[in-house]
């Protein structure tokens, strides 16, 4: 859900990181705490209107990026609507959306080292210890790392199933993307011990 920093530029990458992450946290709660249903849907509209204002190009990275989380979405939608309560499955699904795409936006136009140094100057405010801050950034900055290269080794699994046969993959991909992630969680670990980052 997290996509890769844009190399095209646009007008919102010459926007400060700690103003877009204050906009971010801001629009995301305004959505979830208002009491009307479709409010969500109103977010997720404005998030691709802007990113729209920004190219069509770009509107495309957030709609193609929203895929999988659509999915979920659906999903929550659906046991909602079963179980009887049809406005809080609309709410929840169009709040899912909206912040899952304010955040593509934000992550399309940041850079992680932006975002880190933001946080960390934040937590150096309010006086946290300088080896906790170090913590935190190296799990904010795995996390990015991880989630985008996640979804690039599901696109690989895929495209190799859909190459050997004809059926859809779904279930069939969870065992060799796990084992696969937790190949690559086991390189960064030594690699990160090596280079003393962890004991």
């Amino acid at each position: 859900m997290i996509g890769a920093l844009s190399a095209r530029p646009t007008a919102l990458h010459r926007v400060s990181a700690g103003v877009k992450l204050v906009v971010l946290c801001v629009f995301c709660t305004g959505v979830s705490m208002a009491g009307w249903p479709g409010a969500g849907w109103v977010g997720l509209a404005c998030v691709l209107l802007g990113g729209l204002a920004l190219g069509p190009w770009f509107a495309g990275l957030i709609l193609r990026d929203l895929k999988g989380p659509a999915f979920i979405a659906a999903l929550i939608f659906g046991f909602q609507w079963v179980a009887g309560r049809f406005d809080l499955g609309v709410s929840l699904a169009g709040t899912l959306l909206a912040c899952i795409s304010a955040a593509m936006m934000l992550s399309r136009t940041t850079s992680p080292a932006e975002l880190l140094d933001v946080i960390d100057g934040w937590l150096a405010r309010l006086r946290l210890p300088r080896k906790y801050r170090q913590r935190l950034a190296l799990a904010i900055a795995l996390t990015l790392r991880f989630i985008p290269a996640i979804s690039g080794r599901a696109d690989v699994l895929r495209l190799a199933h859909l190459a050997r046969s004809p059926k859809r993959a779904g279930w069939r991909l969870v065992t060799p993307l796990a084992i696969g992630t937790l190949d690559e969680a086991d390189q960064a670990a030594d690699a990160l011990r090596a280079r003393a980052h962890i004991e």
